[in-house]
């Protein structure tokens, strides 16, 4: 029971990092016409970044093949490129999106075929 919990615990950081970045990305166009403009700071997109990929690399364990490896990092990938390129074209934010719910996917899908093993 004790090694479940550690395995566990990098897909949770995911699904709760990939939810709050969405939430951050909804709600900074509101707080920034209130004047609250700390929010839009690249250390926040930095800090996102860096648990996306502390928690798929914890979840993959570094592998890049099997199924739900291939969709955290494709979805990583989507992820960042939307980030750097977000300021370009709104398209951008549309697919941030989406990867965001991509990570959120693959770490429940993790947890579910962690939980059968």
């Amino acid at each position: 029971m004790l090694q479940t919990n550690k395995i566990f615990w990098a897909d949770k950081l995911g699904i709760a990092s990939a939810v709050l970045c969405m939430i951050h990305c909804l709600a900074v166009p509101t707080l920034l016409t209130m004047g609250i403009s700390f929010l839009k700071s690249p250390v926040i997109a930095i800090l996102f970044i860096l648990l996306a990929f502390v928690s798929i690399y914890k979840t993959t364990k570094g592998k890049f093949y099997k199924g739900v490896s291939v969709l955290l990092w494709i979805a990583f990938a989507g992820f960042v490129i939307s980030i750097l390129l977000e300021e370009r074209a709104k398209i951008f934010q549309y697919t941030m999106y989406i990867s965001s719910v991509g990570i959120i996917i693959g770490h429940l899908y993790s947890i579910k075929s962690k939980t059968y093993q």
